[in-house]
Parts: structure tokens; C-alpha cells; sequence
């Protein structure tokens, strides 16, 4: 009987470090896929429609027959300084409105986007707007400043972000002045680069701004406002998630995944391997985030490293009771402790590399 409950207690200790990497890392998977889901649920900048508590902006339909039709373009010179943790971003480049009509739209004219209004810079090129041969008045700006953008940041290092310039007019209705996009020469300077990231398009729309509110006039009956986002879409390089991010990481797994193949007599060597890569993959967590510090955001990366620790946990654990049991100093106990180990080493191997493409699949 004692034999018996002997051999069943060594079964179980033998498979509780799969067990227990395999518990950890479904978890991990379930957090991905919550998150995922999550990110799902959520309204995205890309969508046309987007609510907010004090107002909706909506696709603009045709527009009245009483409006001006505001012509408005943008080129754009360079973007930098793109802060996470702020939501923020720096832009320079042109921006141009033309139109035929009674209203000058330039001085009604706001970035309702915009940041520290007082670093805000917008100067015509021309004191007055030029008037063109076929009757429009043309006028030109050169803009810079920063502006606000709500960062998504569940899939980083892989995260596709966006740069959004909001244009709209302050005083005039959308029945008085609609803005239309100038799709044919709005683009950006062949220099235009954003350092860390790749430029993948820029769009433009045309939306309704509706206030709900009638901001303390109570003769007002009217607060639908025309607006023109310009949209530069970024997506992060590839290259630092796989270079600088996850192959330093790699490298600590495999040193961790190496004490397994070692001899069982050699256990000082072996228990040090894991602890010395758990403390390494601390140190790499920490770094890995410097690109977005402040944001309290759970990440795609934070989730690697919630792998990364469970394997590692797993291997350092085993280590352990495998020095327990070889104080027995027979051959067989070690060579059933070398077997276990090659076990363990190749179902952790196999498993993280499943949990970490689930990862990579459901946070693209």
C-alpha cells in the first residue's frame, strides 16, 4: 500500500510542472483573447462614426443649398514627437482653403484637435487670399503645432496607429459653410518620415459635428458644424518586435530551457541558470516599455513576458525537485530525472511557441 501511495505521489510531482505551465499559459491565451475581445468591442478611429459624451460626429451627407462649399487641402512637411503617454503629437506642413462666396472661412476657421493653443502656429503666406482666374479666393497656411490623438495601445509592438488633424468652423453652421476635401493634392513631402514607424496612408473625410448642446444660446436652434479630419495612418516597424524585443527574450528562454538538458549531478549549475534568467527577463520587461511609459495599458508585449515567466517559473520549479530527488545517488533515479526533464523541455518548447503565435494571431 505505502508503495503504492509512494509511486502516485511521484507521478503527480513529476507531471505538476506541465500542469502547471499549461494552466498558466491557457490563462495567459484566455487574458489575449479578453483583451482582443475587448479591443473588438471598442469604437475605432478608423470607424466613420464616432460618439462622444458631448457630441457626434457623422459621415457629412449633401450639403445644403444655402452652404459655401470650403475646398481644403493639406500637405504634409514631417511628424515627430509622438508621445503615448500624453496622447499627443507634433505636425508641421500646409494647409489651403478655396472657395467663392461672401464668407471668408479662414477666420472662423480652428484645429479642434489641437493642444497648448498657445504653441500653436498657423501663418498665412499671404496677408490677404488670393483670387483666382475663375473667380475662387485661395488661401494658404503654414501650420504647427501639437495635437491630440487617443493612442490604442493593445497591440504593442505591432500596433497600427493614426495621426489625425481635425479642421472645423467655429461661428458658421453647416448650412452656412461646408468643407469639402481637396483629395487630389492632398499628400505629404517626399521627406516625410516618422522616425520608428512606417507610413501605410493618408485619408480624408468630410463629417457633421453636432453639439447637442446649444452652448448657452438659447436662440439657437441649429448646432451642426461642418468638420475635415486629415488622417495619416503609421504602423510600428516590424523590426523591433522582432530584434530588439523579442529576440533578446528568446535567448533567456533557451538559456533557462538549457539547464534541463544538463546533468542532474550538476545542480548548482542548473538551479542557477533559471533564476538568473527570470531576473534578466524583469530587466527586459522594464525596457521593452520605455517607447510607451505612463500608459498603464495592458499590451501585447505584457503578455509575452506573462508566457516568458510561467515557462520560466515552470523549468525553475522542476529544477528544484529534481535536486531533491537525486539525493539518492543512483543511476536510475537519475537517469528517470534526465528523461523527465527532455520531457518537460520539449512540452514547454512546443507550448510556448503555440501560445506565442495565438498571441501574434489575435493582436494583429
Amino acid at each position: 500500500m505505502n508503495t503504492r501511495i509512494s509511486k502516485s505521489v511521484r507521478t503527480m510531482w513529476r507531471t505538476l510542472p506541465v500542469v502547471a505551465l499549461t494552466s498558466v499559459m491557457g490563462l495567459s491565451f484566455s487574458l489575449a483573447l479578453f483583451s482582443s475581445s475587448a479591443q473588438a468591442d471598442q469604437p475605432l478611429s478608423s470607424k466613420v462614426v464616432v460618439n462622444h459624451p458631448d457630441g457626434t460626429y457623422a459621415p457629412a451627407g449633401a450639403p445644403a443649398k444655402t452652404a459655401e462649399i470650403v475646398t481644403v487641402g493639406m500637405y504634409a512637411v514631417n511628424a515627430y514627437d509622438i508621445d503615448t503617454s500624453a496622447n499627443t503629437f507634433q505636425f508641421k506642413g500646409y494647409i489651403w482653403l478655396r472657395w467663392k462666396g461672401p464668407i471668408n472661412p479662414v477666420s472662423t476657421m480652428e484645429f479642434a484637435n489641437s493642444v497648448e493653443e498657445w504653441g500653436l502656429t498657423v501663418t498665412n503666406l499671404t496677408d490677404n487670399p488670393l483670387k483666382l482666374a475663375n473667380g475662387y479666393q485661395l488661401q494658404q497656411m503654414r501650420v504647427q503645432g501639437r495635437f491630440f490623438e487617443p493612442y490604442n495601445l493593445a497591440n504593442y509592438p505591432l500596433d497600427n496607429q493614426k495621426m489625425q488633424l481635425t479642421l472645423e468652423d467655429t461661428v458658421n453652421n453647416n448650412t452656412q459653410i461646408v468643407y469639402v476635401p481637396d483629395s487630389s493634392n492632398t499628400t505629404w513631402d517626399s521627406r516625410f518620415k516618422v522616425p520608428g514607424w512606417d507610413i501605410t496612408g493618408l485619408s480624408v473625410q468630410s463629417t457633421n459635428h453636432n453639439y447637442i448642446s446649444n452652448l448657452g444660446d438659447s436662440t439657437s436652434k441649429y448646432n451642426v458644424y461642418s468638420a475635415l479630419t486629415f488622417s495619416v495612418d503609421i504602423t510600428r516597424a516590424a523590426n523591433m518586435f522582432w530584434l530588439k524585443l523579442m529576440l533578446p527574450l528568446i535567448f533567456v528562454l533557451i538559456t533557462s530551457w538549457l539547464a534541463l538538458l544538463l546533468s542532474p549531478k550538476y545542480t548548482e549549475i542548473r538551479t542557477a541558470m533559471p533564476a538568473t534568467a527570470l531576473l534578466t527577463t524583469v530587466f527586459l520587461q522594464q525596457s521593452s516599455l520605455d517607447a510607451i511609459k505612463g500608459v498603464s495599458t495592458l499590451t501585447l508585449m505584457d503578455l509575452v513576458y506573462v508566457v516568458a515567466y510561467a515557462t520560466i517559473i515552470v523549468t525553475f520549479g522542476q529544477i528544484i525537485w529534481d535536486n531533491h530527488r537525486i539525493k539518492v545517488d543512483a543511476d536510475d533515479v537519475i537517469k528517470k530525472v534526465a528523461y523527465h526533464d527532455r520531457v518537460s523541455f520539449a512540452i514547454q518548447l512546443a507550448t510556448t511557441i503555440v501560445v506565442f503565435v495565438a498571441l501574434l494571431l489575435t493582436h494583429r
